[in-house]
């Protein structure tokens, strides 16, 4: 009787998918933030662009795939804003302090 070969997973498969990953946690500089308000500048200025191009052609509305990843990165900027104005509060305090 022939003996099966078993393949071994890899054992740090799981640890290079966490070393893969984004820290929870990263400074930012405001001209780090700057940076990202200007991209969102000119995501902002291409979602009107469509709007009017709508608009221009008499479109009154599409269907469009990807819609749900949207809102959820629309609530994703909420809730980075929010912790960036809780850090700034937060650094204040503690500057204060001393």
């Amino acid at each position: 009787m022939a003996k099966r070969r078993v393949k071994k997973k890899a054992a740090s498969s799981s640890q290079n998918i966490a070393s893969q990953r984004t820290p929870r946690k990263e400074p930012y500089t405001s001209e780090r933030i700057t940076t990202i308000v200007d991209r969102m500048r000119e995501q902002a200025a291409r979602l009107a662009g469509l709007a009017r191009g709508m608009d221009d052609a008499g479109v009154e509305q599409i269907v469009v795939d990807g819609h749900a990843m949207l809102l959820r990165g629309l609530n994703q900027i909420d809730n980075f804003a929010d912790n960036a104005s809780r850090a700034v509060r937060e650094e204040k305090t503690a500057g204060e302090e001393y």
